[in-house]
């Protein structure tokens, strides 16, 4: 049933989105998003970082970021009706936000709006998720899709202290983006998820299993195959050492 409504969603309320996307484009959202590329140069080239075209960012990346993220990037109208459905009952049932389920676009509108993540109160949380999809709809008006993923990529935190994934290289493996093995390179892009978790312990227990979570979605969605996946399962990620050790909780006596 629910997936019916969701097909219904996508053929028929798609061009609703794109045209809604359009009209809320020519106010402050419109403003605050068509300004946003120019604004993270500006931030990265002030932290003497690298601004990573689309062109140049890993093939393997772009895959696994989409496969274990948003496996409908590249054909959805950048929200997933069924996810916010679920994420919203789920923050009226456990009083608290619930941000899982989000697509790169949502991912991306929420870092442009910066929103803030502890806000207190069910209403306010709710007043939060729509100005991101108000911003998620100006986004995927905007840009096209490599457009919003490069943003994306060059946006996101990966963990120890790296904004964007060509930082995020030389943070885990001292290596420039190009240079990347394929498991180095899908390993990244299991970090969006919990960043300061696994950036603390890179090749804890936490860490793998996310990592060989991405490579069995890369195999279901067909990206690789499941003797390349279990290759490179086995395969060592030659990790750099964690900056601050992991945190380890005392029991009390």
């Amino acid at each position: 049933m629910l997936l019916g409504i969701g097909l219904l969603f996508v053929l028929y309320f798609g061009p609703l989105m794109r045209a809604l996307g359009d009209l809320l484009s020519y106010g402050q959202a419109g403003r605050v998003v068509q300004s946003y590329p120019a604004r993270l140069r500006g931030e990265l080239s002030a932290k003497g970082l690298r601004y990573v075209p689309y062109a140049e960012i890993p093939l393997c990346a772009r895959q696994g970021i989409a496969s274990v993220e948003d496996k409908r990037f590249f054909t959805n109208s950048g929200i997933d009706l069924l996810a916010i459905v679920r994420v919203l009952a789920m923050t009226v049932v456990n009083d608290h936000a619930d941000h899982g389920g989000s697509t790169i676009t949502q991912q991306l509108a929420r870092i442009i709006v910066e929103e803030p993540r502890n806000e207190p109160g069910v209403l306010a949380e709710a007043l939060g998720m729509m100005t991101v999809l108000r911003y998620t709809l100006v986004v995927n008006y905007e840009f096209t899709k490599p457009q919003i993923m490069e943003l994306y990529f060059n946006s996101v935190y990966f963990g120890r202290r790296a904004q964007g994934i060509a930082q995020a290289a030389k943070a885990y493996f001292q290596s420039d983006l190009e240079h990347l093995r394929m498991g180095q390179c899908l390993y990244l892009t299991g970090l969006p998820q919990a960043p300061s978790i696994f950036g603390r312990d890179a090749a804890g227990p936490g860490a793998m299993q996310r990592y060989r979570h991405v490579l069995s979605t890369m195999a279901r969605n067909h990206y690789l195959s499941g003797v390349a996946a279990r290759e490179l399962e086995r395969e060592s990620l030659g990790l750099v050492p964690s900056p601050e050790p992991p945190r380890v909780h005392s029991s009390s006596k």
